[in-house]
């Protein structure tokens, strides 16, 4: 048989012509740069392994920018692992920050810095956060209580970020470093020193309890200086895009500074009151000087709580008894060493090594740990409550995450997915609603779906137990049937009589009935596991209700009107209202727990294939870039990440991985454009991390499919032993076969189970598709 790429090759010159595609001849196939695609070429023997220290192969810079759509939405400030703050710089143009190019507070080609705040997200594509604005500065004027007044040019030569540690010069000389504990952003700020500059009446750190990621409001604060202990401690509640819709998040803070003030003040609005020491409101402040003419450096720990400021007080207590930068820089880039070598991996390129290490740490970020040091947390419910034996986390992107970076954690961190799931388990108990988009203390109902379903099977079959999955699973059920007071599916009563969920009763309609279809189909899963055969039966069936919006007549799944008429005259490549975030051609694939299913609609598994063929073909001559979305696959958002593997589900491992590679070859870089848009907590760097090590996750289920590799060997440090994954025949081949243990796999898959012991995977790839053998 020919290469599967020449028979892509064939397929998308068909579209490049605008002509429709068919099956190509028997003769040789184009040559690759008469094609929108070529395949990747490359030196096939080149290793380059990666050794200790990990951490020097991470740039947090990736992601940083973009434009549009393909905006990342990382951050390069210090954290720790899956921390509770994240301090860093908060950046602006000359006029404004355009506020989703600033989710995470930070766009990399920005002039200019306003202030450094402590919280944030990781790649969300929603704007909020950035409490508590610290900003050393030189003197102190009213003009300097706002962002517009105290923002300043920095040095871009002078800027630089590693896992654990930031550090950037500003246009006036200062100096700003910074790392974290878990709970405690740690800065060092050394003032110039030059005449005119600096002594005991320029250097100032204020912070600005107002601070806020753009368009995120601060609704109520507090800040109280104490000069005794040279202190300040305070409060600020924020009201963001997400946070707004529970009434705002209030962080509360204690810092703690390296030295005595030479002296202090508040503000509220651009008014100072000095040597005061405290105000209430949404728009105060407090500023402290010091005398530095003979000693350059000021320290700063700031500890937050989402509990009260006693907690915050106590977290600060625990983990800075004193200001002392380099012992917890040390000890974050300890930690993050030690993450990140759970994962041991050759490339060909240095360059492939750092994505690598890059990903790994991004999906290491979020969700956030949201337990203070005695066990404290507030939960959905407002309360105060006490994890016992587990840390507690919020933040979770559910309807992004449930896809990749879940089954990530389950494999190779299952003892921080385990707390995850006692986390949402204590969401659901606390609140009597599954977690759908928790952010802080509340819930957002951000996206579609009934997410956590699929998390929580999907983390039973990969092995994480020690849950109560029975506490999950009853509110869950209760979700998937009755209308709950507060939180729950919506439109429950709908879906269940007809099987979907009707145009009028909203937008995202037909995203909502594909997702419970897999919800469903991942809570039969559950169901059967904890012996509650009648239910798994009952949501087994329901979990083929996607079937309720295919469209023979159309040949796509769209949506449906309430009188069970189908959505008509819709363009397939325009994003239409019954969809979350995308086309029709996005979503007729949106079947991944029952491809068999898909086919037999479609006309059986070559059809099937064959039209994904044409898809592909289709999407290697779209618009190029990332800035708009793209009407065919559009990897810079979650509905299609799976189609790729799609192929795979019909055990066509040889197109699943030309078109995975695909995908990794053009969404993914070294630069601050580096990833195909907003990282999403993580889920796109773990679907970099998976495809790029030659597997995939098979959602709520405990297996993985089977691709080619980009990396020549990856080992994976699993509780119970490692498992190793390498290749064999040419780098740029199609997989055709692979052994598991010295076993042959019958199809391109294998079960969780068969590698929870550790084990040896190896791939053998071809120049030529032929049938897995």
């Amino acid at each position: 048989m020919r290469p599967a790429s020449l028979v892509t090759l064939a397929l998308a010159m068909a579209a490049c012509s605008g002509s429709e595609p068919t099956p190509p001849a028997e003769e040789p196939g184009p040559e690759p740069s008469d094609a929108c695609y070529a395949p990747p070429t490359g030196d096939d023997t080149a290793r380059v392994e990666a050794t200790a220290p990990l951490i020097r192969y991470v740039d947090p810079f990736i992601g940083t920018g973009g434009v549009g759509f393909g905006v990342g939405s990382a951050f390069p400030g210090p954290q720790r692992p899956f921390g509770m703050v994240r301090p860093g710089p908060d950046t602006t143009g000359s006029k404004s920050a355009i506020s989703f190019a600033h989710c995470s507070g930070y766009a990399y080609d920005d002039p200019y810095i306003y202030g450094f705040s402590q919280t944030r997200m990781h790649g969300t594509g929603i704007v909020d956060y950035g409490s508590v604005g610290l900003m050393p500065t030189l003197g102190m004027t009213p003009e300097k209580t706002t962002e517009e007044g105290r923002r300043i040019a920095f040095d871009k030569a002078e800027e630089h970020a590693s896992p654990g540690s930031y550090e950037v010069t500003l246009e006036d000389g200062i100096r700003v470093e910074i790392t974290a504990s878990e709970r405690v952003a740690f800065y060092r700020t050394t003032f110039p020193q030059e005449s005119g500059t600096g002594g005991a009446s320029e250097a100032t750190i204020l912070l600005d309890i107002g601070h806020a990621l753009p368009n995120v409001e601060v609704v109520a604060g507090q800040v109280d200086v104490d000069p005794v202990t040279h202190q300040i401690t305070g409060s600020a509640t924020i009201s963001g895009g997400y946070s707004s819709r529970f009434g705002g998040m209030p962080v509360y803070f204690a810092a703690r500074f390296s030295r005595p003030f030479a002296r202090h003040g508040v503000f509220q609005g651009g008014t100072l009151a000095e040597d005061e020491l405290s105000r209430t409101g949404g728009d105060v402040g407090a500023w402290v000087g010091f005398d530095t003419t003979t000693d350059a450096e000021v320290g700063v720990a700031l500890a937050i709580s989402f509990v009260d400021v006693a907690h915050a007080q106590m977290n600060l207590d625990a983990e800075a008894p004193g200001v002392d930068f380099d012992a917890a820089r040390a000890a974050t880039e300890a930690a993050w060493e030690e993450a990140l070598s759970r994962v041991q991996l050759v490339a060909r390129s240095e360059r492939d090594v750092e994505i690598a290490y890059t990903a790994l740490y991004h999906t290491l970020l979020m969700p956030t740990l949201a337990t203070d040091v005695d066990g404290s947390y507030r939960g959905l419910d407002a309360q105060v409550h006490t994890a016992d034996g587990f840390a507690y986390y919020t933040d979770f992107s559910l309807w992004d995450t449930y896809r990749t970076l879940h089954p990530w954690l389950s494999l190779v961190y299952p003892e921080v997915q385990r707390d995850m799931l006692r986390s949402m388990t204590a969401m659901a108990v606390e609140s009597g609603a599954p977690p759908q988009w928790p952010l802080g203390i509340g819930e957002t109902g951000g996206m579609v779906g009934d997410s956590a379903a699929i998390v929580f099977a999907d983390s039973w079959a990969r092995g994480v137990r020690d849950v109560d999955f029975e506490a999950a699973y009853a509110v869950l059920k209760a979700s998937a049937t009755t209308d709950l007071p507060k939180g729950g599916r919506d439109h429950v009563a709908e879906y269940m009589e007809k099987g979907y969920i009707g145009i009028e009763s909203g937008g995202s309609s037909g995203s909502s009935t594909l997702e419970y279809a897999l919800d469903d189909f991942a809570l039969a899963m559950l169901a059967e596991v904890l012996g509650e055969t009648a239910d798994a039966e009952a949501f087994r069936a329901r979990s083929g209700n996607w079937r309720h919006l295919w469209d023979a007549e159309s040949q796509f799944l769209v949506g449906r009107h309430a009188d069970g008429s189908f959505a008509s005259g819709d363009d397939p490549e325009m994003w239409q209202d019954y969809w979350a975030e995308g086309t029709t051609w996005h979503y007729t694939w949106f079947v991944p727990h029952d491809a068999e299913g898909l086919a037999d609609v479609m006309g059986g598994r070559d059809a099937l294939l064959a039209r994904l063929d044409d898809y592909f073909a289709m999407s290697t001559c779209q618009i190029a870039g990332k800035l708009l979305p793209k009407p065919y696959y559009w990897h810079s958002n979650e509905p299609v990440l799976f189609v790729p593997w799609l192929y795979g589900e019909l055990d066509d491992a040889a197109r699943a991985s030309t078109w995975a590679r695909w995908a990794l070859a053009s969404e993914y870089g070294d630069g601050p454009d580096g990833l195909p848009g907003n990282d999403d907590g993580g889920t796109m760097s773990a679907w970099w991390l998976f495809t790029a090590s030659g597997i995939f996750p098979r959602m709520a289920t405990s297996e993985y499919l089977i691709g080619a590799p980009v990396l020549p060997e990856v080992t994976l440090k699993l509780p119970g032993g490692d498992f190793t994954i390498t290749t064999k025949g040419p780098a740029h081949g199609v997989p055709v076969a692979a052994t598991l243990n010295g076993a042959r796999l019958p199809r391109p898959r294998f079960a969780h189970e068969q590698i929870a012991a550790g084990g040896a995977l190896e791939i053998e790839l071809s120049g030529e598709a032929r049938a897995w053998e």
